[in-house]
């Protein structure tokens, strides 16, 4: 059993299954992702491929009833599907629901976009904010 195994194990099969299928989506969605655990914050962190912009992007992090996909820099995506939940500064995320069917494409989607926006430099995060708030300020034309 590899250590990720073994910090899943204490969680329900359901979670375990949630939390793997996570795994192998992001790693289909970005190949050469790589995976470490980080037991500290009790999560399975990702970190873009490339050398040059190699970047911390996402997480999966296992809870009794429910699996939460964070993205680093999720106050940055464009979340067009209003679901990024979380309030602080930086990190947003989808919290999952062990049972119910998971839509890969538009999960896949939002995990494309964090390394994307993870890559940027900190200047181009910087002007990326100033447009997301500017978007946000925009009145809704209903």
């Amino acid at each position: 059993m590899n250590e990720i195994d073994n910090f899943l194990a204490p969680y329900p099969p359901d979670i375990r299954d949630r939390c793997h299928a996570l795994r192998l989506l992001i790693k289909e969605t970005i190949p050469g992702v790589q995976e470490a655990l980080n037991r500290g914050w009790q999560l399975i962190g990702y970190r873009t491929p490339a050398a040059s912009t190699n970047r911390y992007f996402c997480f999966v992090s296992p809870y009794e009833d429910r699996v939460r996909l964070g993205f680093e820099w999720g106050v940055l995506l464009a979340d067009e599907a209003g679901l990024l939940q979380d309030t602080g500064t930086q990190i947003r995320s989808l919290y999952l629901d062990p049972t119910a069917v998971l839509d890969h494409d538009l999960l896949a989607a939002y995990i494309q976009e964090a390394a994307r926006v993870a890559a940027l430099s900190k200047a181009e995060k910087a002007n990326l904010a100033l447009h997301r708030e500017a978007q946000r300020d925009r009145p809704s034309e209903d």
